[in-house]
């Protein structure tokens, strides 16, 4: 498989993470709860769970069973966010942030496509999908600008322990190579 390190969009350079992120990640946006209010994980406590994040990023890369890109202005250098791809049996299942500096600019879907892009451009690739909390609008209207279709409501699909130790709702969205993005 042909895995980029380096994607570059208008906007945006997504790379393949380095240890030394680790303090750029930790101070952009894993020790927020505000970004971390979705996700599956709580923010980091310290310097140390972003550099296990990190350790835990390269090992799925060097397996081949997930990769993970540093989203990264172009302009500036300063760290954006993150987006993985996880791989599936068809295809990849996809998962992203943004450190609130950076929220409501359109970089997210930039992000998404550059990644649903190259997903593509895998032979063996059928589709891309994800999910979203049914709360969190903002990540559902970055899916749909990006050309991802709302398949179903998941009732229970994941817990989000920055709101609830219990499952939440979550919509399921995805995008085949068949469908015009």
């Amino acid at each position: 498989m042909n895995v980029p390190e380096i994607i570059d969009t208008p906007r945006l350079q997504l790379r393949k993470p380095r240890r030394e992120d680790a303090e750029r990640m930790f101070a952009a946006y894993a020790q927020d709860p505000a970004v971390s209010r979705y996700l599956i994980w709580r923010p980091h406590p310290d310097i140390s769970e972003s550099h296990a994040v990190i350790d835990h990023f390269l090992t799925q890369w060097s397996a081949g069973t997930a990769f993970n890109w540093l989203l990264f202005d172009r302009n500036t250098g300063e760290l954006a966010g993150s987006i993985g791809a996880r791989r599936k049996d068809d295809g990849f299942d996809i998962g992203y942030l943004l450190a609130q500096r950076w929220w409501g600019k359109g970089l997210m879907v930039e992000a998404i496509r550059a990644v649903t892009d190259w997903a593509f451009s895998q032979p063996w690739v059928s589709r891309v999908s994800a999910a979203c909390d049914v709360e969190n609008q903002a990540s559902a209207r970055a899916l749909e600008k990006a050309g991802f279709h709302r398949e179903r409501l998941a009732a229970g699909y994941s817990i989000h322990p920055n709101i609830s130790p219990e499952p939440r709702d979550c919509y399921l969205y995805a995008t085949t190579r068949d469908t015009d993005q």
